[in-house]
């Protein structure tokens, strides 16, 4: 053994060196990723309201104002007490008309399913249009819906006047919401909007009494009738006063002056409408708020099943009739509406410190809300149950107020009005029908306490964890809203400075992702008036997702885009194609089973041009591809390529671009093809027109363009003007083979 001599250690083979070598390059391209993909997070003075100093009730109240949140309140609660006129004096209305239950609660249930609908237009409204003018016309709309049900003579006068009272109420969460939030400082908006919630158990509590009473009063069968009629003429009254007295203030103002120093002035030019659409893709990528509407979605499988249910169990275990249980169930908003004051103290204050903090409570209580009912659920007296109930529900009550600051803290300002009335959305249409279906079959097979007990923890743990889990979020997103304020105003200050220099295109801190993969990362990219700009790269770069990007064709997760020095950021893609954003993709551009012709006055059909115009343009066509007017009558698809890219270019100039985006135009074509295309290009230029190109050939892309720009794994590397990057052989070689640089 002493004499053995050890043999050498065998060489790595070369398998394992190359599975080496690309794990390793795959831990680095991770880690590259990570670092692109980290948050920007701006510091703490920074973000609006936190570190600010305490500011109370009464003082705030005095700069804000006691209209917005006095007419706030009382709009709900006798909006609140209307819908609750239904319910009390039902069986009146069922016994007058001779209609069944099914048919009663369908009626109902249109006015809900109007609620909930008619809020997302009427939000997309409030970020165009003066709010307190939304307020007065919907409150007068309510009134005349309201005097429509006391006066129905059949059931479908009562559809109507049901439905048009949900459509003209829809208004409240998505317009209040945002007025609440321009109108109260930060560091007191917690109170103010708690204030708001409270309205809605008071209109709970009161509405069967209110409208018992009226309807006592009036006596006889048509009492019913007073309840609706008595409630109109308070709601007219409010909505005369909403129309003189209530403000409108500035949008955003308070996080504009905790951000900039004061409110900006009017922009150089005004913004492009902001569409429904758009507005709920943008704000599904504000994470803090999205799975806190995932998380309300999910609460909400408790929150409409849990009062059905538990009046369904009084009567059935206890034999409660239904004034017992509308007093009872009454009584239990009374903790709801106290730990709503107290949620909106201790949000403010809690905010100003650690502003994730205030998720992770709101998702404890959330928890909370759960324990505490199932919890109530195991016992039989009355008493216990309803106490438990009670303290769960002022639990979901102190959660619930914490929402709306919330929505405001983390929704671009523009976009409030929309961002309020989607979280109603998620809790009545996703949360509600889903876990009343459930619960009625699970009731039906095992009765309502184990429904309960089975419906209950399963929406308010998902619903508290996803809440806690969005509490991560709340600081990256606050700071992406404070960067966007502040590109604005130096860009609106550029622009002022120098009207005469602003840019065709601009595109600030884009970023982009597709679900959980970040493609774009913080791209910044001017095109001048009449420039036309190279974009080049690999595949996978990213040139096509930026061009997509820039026609609103992919929401960014971050950023800017202008046109001419317009935002162009939260609008669709048709409306950016109005303003002059046209794009010539690669591939087909062209309807194959029509003519040239027909696709000539196909591609005009929503211009809305006179007749003469639309020939006169046509012309204009053929004169520039002399080739498509001799091919006139025959079809797109019997074409050659070459004379489909002339087709579909000369489709996309029809209208007349203020920026031209071309996506491979030479792709597969002949190269007397793509000189004829290039000597229509170059007569463009030449017009002043201003064209990004993306191309594979850099030879022709370099020859054709005044600046290039080079993108590798989704950021700009290199930008300049063309002939330089023709000097340029290291950049040359990546744009071909994608070679890494050091």
């Amino acid at each position: 053994m002493d004499n053995e001599t050890l043999a050498p250690p065998e060489p790595p083979s070369a398998a394992s060196s190359l599975t080496a070598t690309v794990l390793a390059e795959e831990a680095d391209r991770k880690a590259a990723a990570a670092d692109r993909s980290a948050p920007v997070l701006m510091p703490d003075d920074l973000l609006p309201g936190v570190g600010a100093s305490s500011l109370g009730l009464r003082a705030t109240l005095r700069r804000g104002g006691w209209v917005t949140i006095t007419l706030a309140v009382l709009l709900v609660v006798v909006e609140q007490l209307s819908r609750e006129a239904t319910n009390v004096l039902g069986p009146d209305i069922q016994s007058w008309f001779g209609i069944s239950d099914t048919k009663l609660i369908g009626l109902a249930s249109f006015g809900g399913l109007a609620l909930i609908m008619g809020a997302i237009p009427i939000a997309a409204l409030a970020d165009r249009l003066p709010r307190n003018r939304i307020v007065a016309v919907s409150g007068i709309f309510g009134a005349l819906s309201l005097i429509g049900a006391g006066l129905a003579q059949n059931t479908f006068h009562l559809f109507l006047a049901f439905t048009l009272l949900g459509a003209a109420t829809a208004y409240s969460n998505p317009v209040f919401g945002s007025l609440i939030a321009d109108a109260y400082p930060i560091e007191g908006r917690g109170r103010m909007f708690s204030l708001h919630a409270t309205a809605t158990p008071l209109g709970l509590a009161l509405g069967p009494f209110v409208a018992g009473t009226i309807a006592n009063l009036a006596g006889g069968p048509e009492g019913w009738r007073w309840g609706y009629l008595a409630l109109a003429a308070p709601l007219a009254v409010l909505a005369l006063a909403a129309a003189f007295f209530l403000p409108e203030p500035p949008r955003g103002q308070f996080e504009q002056t905790a951000v900039l120093g004061g409110v900006m002035e009017q922009k150089v030019r005004p913004e492009l409408p902001v569409t429904i659409s758009i507005a709920y893709q943008r704000l599904r990528k504000v994470k803090t708020f999205y799975f806190m509407c995932m998380g309300i979605g999910a609460l909400g499988l408790a929150l409409i099943t849990v009062p059905l249910q538990l009046s369904l169990l009084l009567e059935d275990e206890y034999g409660y009739g239904p004034f017992t249980r509308g007093w009872i169930l009454s009584l239990a908003q009374i903790p709801t509406i106290v730990a709503m004051f107290v949620a909106g103290a201790a949000f403010d204050r809690i905010y100003r410190v650690t502003p994730e903090r205030t998720v992770r409570l709101a998702g404890s209580m959330i928890i909370a809300f759960g324990v505490i009912l199932v919890i109530g659920l195991q016992f039989h007296p009355i008493v216990l149950l309803i106490g438990f109930y009670g303290l769960a529900c002022a639990c979901t009550g102190g959660a619930l107020v914490v929402i709306n600051p919330l929505v405001a803290s983390v929704a671009p300002y523009r976009l409030r009005g929309q961002a309020f009335a989607i979280v109603p959305v998620f809790t009545f249409l996703m949360g509600g029908f889903i876990g009343a279906l459930g619960a009625g079959a699970v009731s039906d097979a095992y009765g309502e306490r184990v429904a309960l007990t089975v419906i209950v923890p399963i929406s308010a743990i998902a619903g508290g964890l996803l809440f806690r889990y969005g509490a991560r979020f709340l600081k990256a997103d606050i700071s992406r809203a404070v960067e966007e304020m502040l590109e604005e105003r130096a860009e609106t200050e550029r622009m002022r400075a120098n009207p005469d220099d602003i840019p065709a295109l601009q595109v600030r801190n884009l970023d982009f992702s597709y679900g959980p993969v970040q493609i774009l990362f913080d791209v910044n990219l001017d095109v001048r008036r009449g420039e036309v700009l190279a974009l080049l790269g690999t595949n996978g770069a990213g040139k096509s997702t930026l061009l997509r990007v820039i026609s609103g064709l992919g929401i960014p997760d971050r950023g800017v885009v202008r046109l001419h020095g317009q935002s162009l950021t939260y609008s669709e893609a048709e409306v950016r194609f109005k303003a002059g954003v046209v794009q010539l993709r690669g591939g087909a551009g062209c309807f194959g089973q029509l003519t040239v012709a027909e696709n000539l006055r196909a591609a005009m059909l929503s211009a809305g041009l006179t007749p003469a115009e639309r020939e006169r343009r046509t012309e204009r066509a053929y004169e520039r591809f002399p080739a498509l007017r001799e091919a006139e009558r025959t079809l797109a698809g019997d074409l050659s390529g070459g004379q489909q890219q002339m087709l579909a270019l000369a489709m996309t100039l029809l209208h007349d671009p203020e920026l031209l985006i071309i996506d491979e135009l030479s792709l597969g074509l002949a190269p007397v093809v793509v000189q004829e295309l290039l000597e229509v290009l170059n007569g463009l230029r030449a017009e002043g027109m201003t064209m990004i190109i993306v191309e594979q050939s850099l030879n022709l892309a370099l020859a054709f363009a005044d600046r290039a720009v080079f993108m590798e794994k989704g950021r700009i590397m290199f930008e300049g003007p063309a002939d330089e990057l023709a000097e340029r052989d290291d950049l040359v070689r990546a744009v071909f083979l994608g070679n890494d640089r050091s």
